[in-house]
């Protein structure tokens, strides 16, 4: 078995070897007042003891940070002056922490009070040390912090990455709760924009819980917690739990709440689940009601979200629609799913001239759908069977799960019946529809994969061949065209 500490031994050896590199062991041992027998024995496999760190770092300069865990500069000098008092503290920290392992507790005794009053002193050191690296370490981390929380709302994901790497090492240094909480928020958050809701909501889940006042039950912070913690059910499709966490958010939340801004952003993610749950009006009339209480990023999905559900109610046109606000990419999707549910060539188009315009704002930087109605548009220029079943230049929108893979599966079947391939199409269809039994309760398909899945079943399938298959598409349709979806209502009724 390998000993305690021998892998740590072995690290640090190897950087002593990268300065004597530059130095003999004669010259680390004169500076660090060690015998050279002694250096000698700590490159080729002794124990290497704390005191024997601290001389390198007071006597030539090196950075303690560097030679106990491997980060940063091999050298103080080429650290900033606030970095290198953190790496000082830190080996003063590690020297009180090796006092205390050497004493022997398993001895002690009343008559040892010597030994008692050495783990004392090094046990006290210890916490000013603690104390101190927080105090230098605090101002740092929440610089770091902010700097990433900018690079999120950027959408500068490559520079958001490096600053969450450098939060993550300032993090060990400080014992701010408040800070420790909004680097997990901003951790989520991060998730969030790389689109890995799994993630998102192992990290969002623990900031919901920690977020939760010690006072009042519920309160503007925990509000935006629990938001967040829809958010990534969302992602993953999880639609029936994010519909509970809402409703239970807003009793929480009672009569005061509705002052709070963090509770209009949670209306607006309500509003969300219920368009895509197949509650068009009662999501628009919810939407409505928040969307004078949103600002910055919220007011711009809200925006998005308005239009979108206008047009699927038919009560805007998709040229009006593109001529109302700020063009954003959120906006953009949404008018590249009606174009695609058209499936005409203009729509198509327009909505694709929309989305590739220079001046569209990023909101979330969605690719599918633009690339799903680009491959669209040219079936319809140019029917080939071949390209349509390949729809190479697509990209996949396949998960884990049926919920999600039944949008891949949409979209390639609708393709395949824009390029006149019945065959594929139906083959397509069979598997989308055993993704659909096989969906667990708990998961919601996106709309449009929904859709495009029953409405195909309307035009492969008549009275003799799948009936069954036929008359649920209709259901479908005549469910969600009740509820508000005008663009679907007529399909309940074809035959």
């Amino acid at each position: 078995m390998t000993e305690p500490g021998t892998d740590h031994d072995e690290a640090i050896r190897a950087r002593l070897h990268r300065l004597l590199q530059d130095r003999s062991q004669s010259e680390i041992a004169r500076k660090t007042g060690t015998p050279v027998a002694g250096v000698n024995r700590y490159v080729h496999g002794a124990r290497i003891p704390a005191a024997f760190c601290a001389a390198l770092s007071r006597e030539l300069g090196v950075n303690p940070v560097w030679l106990l865990v491997g980060e940063g500069a091999p050298f103080l000098t080429d650290m900033p002056a606030a970095t290198a008092k953190l790496g000082e503290n830190l080996l003063e920290l590690v020297e009180a922490l090796n006092a205390i392992e050497r004493m022997k507790l398993g001895s002690l005794t009343g008559s040892h009070a010597r030994v008692l009053r050495t783990l004392n002193d090094a046990l006290q050191a210890h916490e000013r040390l603690r104390t101190r690296l927080n105090e230098q370490s605090r101002p740092l981390f929440a610089r770091v912090l902010k700097d990433l929380e900018s690079a999120l709302n950027r959408l500068d994901l490559e520079r958001a990455q490096d600053l969450r790497a450098a939060a993550g090492q300032v993090s060990r240094l400080c014992d701010d709760e408040g800070l420790a909480r909004e680097y997990l928020r901003l951790q989520a958050f991060h998730e969030f924009q790389r689109k890995d809701p799994r993630r998102m909501l192992v990290l969002q889940r623990r900031l919901f819980l920690a977020s939760l006042p010690e006072q009042a039950l519920f309160d503007a912070r925990a509000c935006d917690e629990a938001r967040r913690l829809v958010l990534a059910l969302s992602q993953m499709n999880r639609l029936p739990e994010a519909l509970r966490i809402c409703r239970a958010a807003r009793v929480l939340a009672g009569r005061p709440g509705r002052a709070w801004e963090s509770f209009a952003r949670l209306q607006l993610s309500y509003s969300l689940i219920l368009f895509e749950t197949g509650w068009l009006r009662r999501g628009l009339k919810l939407l409505q009601q928040c969307l004078p209480g949103l600002s910055g990023m919220h007011a711009k999905v809200g925006q998005a979200q308005q239009l979108r559900m206008m047009l699927w109610g038919g009560m805007l046109a998709l040229p009006a629609a593109m001529q109302m606000g700020e063009p954003t990419d959120a906006k953009a999707d949404h008018f590249l799913q009606v174009a695609i549910w058209t499936g005409e060539r203009e729509p198509l188009e327009a909505a694709l001239r929309y989305a590739q315009a220079p001046d569209v704002q990023p909101v979330w930087r969605g690719r599918f759908w633009q690339a799903f109605a680009a491959e669209a548009l040219d079936q319809l220029r140019q029917r080939s069977p071949a390209a349509a079943r390949k729809a190479a230049r697509m990209p996949a929108n396949v998960d884990s799960d049926a919920a999600a893979g039944m949008l891949d599966k949409a979209a390639r079947m609708h393709l395949l019946l824009l390029a006149g391939d019945a065959k594929g199409a139906r083959e397509l269809w069979q598997e989308s529809e055993a993704m659909r039994r096989s969906c667990r309760p708990d998961l919601s398909p996106h709309p449009m994969a929904l859709c495009l899945h029953h409405r195909t079943a309307l035009r492969l399938f008549g009275p003799q061949e799948r009936r069954a298959a036929a008359l649920n598409a209709r259901r479908f349709f005549r469910r969600w065209g009740s509820r508000g979806f005008a663009l679907l209502a007529g399909l309940a009724i074809r035959s």
